[in-house]
């Protein structure tokens, strides 16, 4: 089965610009101090003259008199409030350096809350490690304050510990039940836990009180995905669509959709993917498997190409690509690649099974009497330790091919397998691809730009359908509009993807490469 790849909404984005998240709002200030500039500055930070109370810091800074520890801690919070988090983790670290030396009479509570607000400080400057130190002595002091919990919970997500973000949310979130943006971020770390099952709990929730409503649709989409629930994943999609036009989820539908065994929709779908993001190479592999399950290997090799091309370092590409080549016959090529995808990720299984199964299939055939396709010439046990040309086989291949020989792609097939006479006079397969390819997506784009034009013109259509019907409804007679309400126009819906009615039960789905068929 093939699930959707996550590129999910980035929590960073969300920590910055809402209050309700962790630690990145405004913070109270500290007890006003007995210096005439501190006192000023406490005044302007009461106030929230945050600029004011800097300047009024920095004066006190500047009087030649002696320095406390509260006066860093004071113009960290003015700093924090401003969000310049660069510098309030500047003042919350010298105010503890000095607290830790005794120059200071900075008080507990006062060295307990610069823990925490210099750890969520550093979470807003995506020191995720520094600010995970903080943030566990902060919820040593502050047990039962969620906001401790949940920035501790976004760091340790941030640094990938999944299941230990996971449990500070859980220890959070009782004390502040409805704060939906957790339920949210709660339901990723879940999702990369690996536990779809509560994650969808909570991506619904979020839904429900409107939190994130298009992202949580995307994502509860591929959490649907991750259990093999295509029916509700395309339609969570498909609300994500509407949502943002140009969402992630063209690409989360269109595998959802190859799942399905809907080909020619998934192959619409990763078309708008790859309009919209043309160098996204998860949407050029799966656009690569829609062609070659609908018979256009060259196509699906053109995106095979793109993918590795943007994706050099992803094992799966090489693996696919190796899959088509065994469905276009070039057996040397399929073996490379399935080399290449092993080469770049040794722990990836599923490339020596498509080699080995490859490998069978040609020794039956071979058994079989049957000799097309070059088929009886291969040595499999020479193929299985085949790998692609170095450099300076690549230019004497150039040379004794008068130039025809295609690095990337095509390896010897063209020159060495076929005969330098036939290479010259016979193009590349993966010129051909690479021209295909190039027409191909200058037809997606038109298409693309022409349904989103059409789009358009519906809606405006409808708006002006609208009016018209509303002021036909006014009448002189009762001196101004009657009570009746023009009718919805349905007619911008029309062109829009169909979403698929959500089922409970699960659906299998195809597997996704193999050997050459």
């Amino acid at each position: 089965m093939r699930v959707a790849s996550p590129i999910l909404l980035p929590l960073a984005l969300m920590i910055a610009v809402s209050a309700g998240l962790a630690g990145c709002q405004k913070s109270p200030p500290s007890a006003p101090p007995q210096n005439d500039e501190f006192t000023a500055g406490q005044r302007a930070l009461q106030k929230s003259d945050f600029k004011g109370a800097v300047a009024d810091f920095n004066a006190a800074l500047n009087t030649g008199g002696p320095v406390d520890a509260r006066l860093f801690y004071d113009r960290g919070m003015a700093n924090y409030n401003l969000q310049r988090y660069g510098p309030a983790n500047a003042d919350y670290s010298e105010a503890l350096r000095r607290r830790a030396l005794n120059h200071s009479e900075l008080g507990i509570t006062f060295v307990h809350a610069a823990y925490y607000y210099r750890g969520a400080a550093r979470v807003c400057l995506g020191q995720w490690v520094d600010a995970k130190s903080d943030l566990l002595l902060a919820v040593q002091y502050y047990p039962k304050t969620w906001l401790d919990w949940d920035s501790l919970a976004y760091a340790r997500y941030e640094l990938g510990d999944y299941k230990r973000a996971v449990a500070d949310y859980d220890r959070g979130m009782p004390y502040f039940k409805n704060d939906w943006n957790d339920h949210y971020n709660r339901a990723l770390a879940l999702y990369h836990a690996g536990d779809p099952k509560r994650a969808i709990v909570d991506f619904t929730a979020a839904i429900r009180h409107g939190s994130h409503v298009a992202g949580a649709y995307q994502n509860r989409g591929l959490a649907y995905s991750m259990r093999g629930d295509y029916k509700l994943a395309d339609f969570d999609f498909s609300k994500a669509i509407k949502m943002i036009p140009k969402a992630w989820a063209w690409d989360y539908r269109c595998e959802t959709r190859e799942n399905l065994h809907r080909m020619a929709d998934a192959l619409y779908d990763c078309n708008h993917a790859l309009a919209y993001y043309p160098r996204w190479a998860q949407a050029y592999i799966d656009r690569a498997y829609a062609k070659a399950m609908l018979g256009a290997e060259k196509g699906a090799l053109a995106d095979a190409n793109s993918a590795v091309k943007y994706g050099p370092r992803v094992a799966e590409y090489y693996d696919y690509r190796g899959w088509i080549r065994g469905r276009m016959s070039q057996y040397r090529g399929a073996f490379i690649d399935y080399a290449r995808a092993i080469r770049v990720d040794p722990t990836y299984r599923k490339a020596r099974t498509d080699r080995q199964t490859l490998g069978t299939w040609i020794l039956s055939a071979q058994h079989a009497g049957f000799t097309g396709f070059g088929i009886g010439a291969l040595n499999v046990e020479q193929l299985e330790n085949e790998s692609a040309p170095s450099q300076s086989e690549y230019q004497k291949a150039v040379s004794t091919c008068g130039g025809y020989f295609s690095e990337g792609d095509s390896y010897f097939d063209d020159c060495v397998e076929k005969g330098v006479d036939e290479a010259k006079n016979d193009r590349s397969s993966d010129d051909e691809a690479e021209e295909q390819a190039e027409h191909d997506n200058y037809e997606v784009a038109q298409q693309v730009q022409e349904q989103e034009n059409y789009q358009a013109r519906q809606v405006e259509e409808a708006n002006a359908a609208a009016e018209e019907t509303a002021n036909q409804s006014y009448t002189t007679e009762s001196g101004g509009y009657t009570n009746e309400q023009p009718e919805e126009s349905e007619q911008s819906e029309q062109e829009q993807p169909q979403e698929s009615e959500p089922v409970s039960e699960p659906v299998e789905a195809p597997e996704s490469s193999g050997g050459g068929e």
